[in-house]
């Protein structure tokens, strides 16, 4: 192991434990899931077990996630008291190096993001417009602004050159649909078997049908770009001026622009269902040309609907929506299974 992390390991080590720490080698003992395992020895002779965490292609392909796999782990040491003590976790830059503070299951966590203040969200400008009849310029103008921040959002590359692991990342996009804890199987598992809208058959139906759509998918890094993750009405927002912003980036980080797309187009498919109001339907299709002009994506209406999937799911869950009506929720989630059956977004 090279001498100058063995140096920077013996400071942090020695920081934390209040004693003096110096690790005079480090032997590699195995490998992992997803991480490699090194023994660590020091010059008065103790040993330490360094869990140094690398990408396989199986899902830890960008560092909140590595982060997040190693405080598991290091929490699970920490509160069975093991006798091999867990000293905590490391992280380093290249210009800075500290070993995490402890977290505790009484933690509160936050994440503080700006707030423009001012203007309105999307979700608002369309339940005033629920009744109208046509796309006008107004809408055509607020389309063309929000194609304008997503596009700039995916614009965004990854760092690496690397061909693998770009595929890598993609690919953990795709599967974070199905596998995400906020996501499709979290809310499926908590639908009842006898659930009017969709029963336990056609949730076991609506997995499959998700997965065969990933698989249609699966290995196009060509596609990869940075994602919003949350993109639809209530997280978008306009100024008095026209002008768009957004907030709660989350969920999935990186991945086929389509997931986000996807998401967005499904408010307008809902509410399509739930009016009947053709204005919907001819929004959507606006949307769709606007993004593909300025995107210059052709695939588009094939990307999207793994997410379009997810939100079918979601609009009907029963913990968030217990008093929808059981004909419009079937109309829809059969409208959604039909795309995915086509692979394609299709009325």
């Amino acid at each position: 192991m090279d001498k100058e992390l063995l140096r920077k390991l013996s400071f942090l080590v020695s920081k934390k434990l209040d004693r003096e720490t110096v690790f005079i080698s480090g032997k590699k003992i195995g490998h992992g899931y997803h991480s490699d395992g090194f023994k660590l020895s020091t010059s008065d002779d103790t040993h330490y077990f360094l869990k140094y965490l690398r990408s396989h292609d199986l899902g830890f392909e960008y560092p909140e996630r590595k982060m997040m796999s190693l405080m598991v782990s290091n929490g699970m040491g920490q509160r069975v008291k093991n006798e091999t003590g867990s000293v905590g976790v490391i992280i380093m830059d290249g210009e800075h190096e500290l070993i995490l503070p402890e977290l505790t299951d009484n933690l509160e966590l936050f994440h503080l993001q700006e707030f423009a203040g001012s203007g309105i969200s999307y979700s608002e400008i369309l339940i005033k417009n629920i009744k109208k009849n046509s796309v006008d310029e107004e809408d055509i103008r607020q389309l063309s602004s929000i194609a304008d921040m997503l596009i700039n959002i995916h614009s965004t590359k990854h760092t690496t050159k690397d061909l693998s692991r770009l595929t890598a990342i993609y690919n953990d996009g795709l599967r974070g649909v199905l596998t995400h804890p906020e996501l499709s199987i979290m809310a499926l598992s908590e639908f009842p078997d006898d659930y009017p809208i969709l029963n336990l058959e056609e949730q076991k139906e609506i997995i499959s049908l998700l997965f065969d759509n990933l698989k249609r998918w699966i290995d196009r890094p060509d596609r990869l770009c940075a994602l919003h993750g949350d993109f639809w009405g209530t997280n978008i927002f306009f100024r008095e001026n026209g002008s768009v912003w957004v907030i709660d980036f989350s969920r999935i980080p990186w991945g086929d622009p389509g997931i986000d797309v996807g998401w967005f187009i499904s408010q307008y498919l809902w509410y399509y269902h739930l009016t009947g109001n053709i204005y919907f339907k001819e929004l959507t299709e606006t949307w769709f040309k606007i993004y593909e002009e300025k995107s210059g994506d052709k695939e588009i209406r094939k990307a999207v609907t793994i997410m379009i999937g997810w939100s079918g799911i979601v609009q009907i869950y029963p913990k968030w929506f217990p008093n929808i009506d059981p004909e419009v929720g079937k109309k829809f989630i059969n409208h959604i299974k039909e795309i995915l059956r086509a692979k394609e977004f299709k009325w």
